[in-house]
């Protein structure tokens, strides 16, 4: 199973699932939640009960807090600030504005994209929920090598590759191209 990178705003949400479930009528729902409080030094002496009697005091800074030292940080600021600069997703890697220019053979499927590169060559790459070939040119301009052995280990399909390591060495000289 693959997981989604951590957002900011994904954080946001878990903070504010967090306050609900700590103000709701549920007791065993919001005894969990005052538990997760605890990780917050301000709570941590504190029962769950003693925590659930106040909660009304409790703000969604708690929560954020929260949040972020089980995410790994220290707080929230932390988190913030790691989450702000965010990495490029592989569209904008395989799919870059100094690419932009460039006339690929377009597909709605990975099965039609295929087809094509079985029949006419090329390189398959994905883009969004879609797939297109492209030439030699364009992957110079994504600052890989066409010739690069890998390319043939991986079936010149980067959606769906016939050796996951040597993608990985080819997504590797990408990130480093960036």
């Amino acid at each position: 199973m693959t997981h989604s990178p951590l957002t900011l705003e994904e954080c946001k949400i878990r903070a504010a699932v967090l306050h609900k479930q700590l103000r709701t009528a549920d007791p065993p729902e919001a005894h969990l939640a005052a538990e997760r409080l605890r990780r917050l030094p301000r709570f941590a002496p504190l029962t769950a009960d003693q925590i659930l009697a106040q909660r009304e005091a409790i703000q969604r800074k708690h929560t954020l807090a929260v949040i972020a030292m089980e995410n790994g940080y220290a707080n929230w600021v932390e988190l913030k600030q790691a989450l702000a600069v965010a990495p490029p997703t592989a569209d904008d890697l395989l799919y870059p504005r100094r690419c932009e220019g460039f006339l690929n053979a377009w597909y709605p499927t990975h099965t039609a994209a295929h087809a094509h590169l079985t029949h006419e060559g090329g390189y398959l790459l994905p883009y969004k929920n879609h797939f297109f070939i492209c030439e030699r040119l364009y992957i110079e301009t994504l600052g890989l090598d066409p010739d690069d052995p890998a390319w043939a280990k991986i079936g010149w399909d980067w959606a769906k590759p016939a050796d996951p390591v040597s993608w990985q060495s080819l997504y590797n000289q990408l990130l480093r191209a960036e």
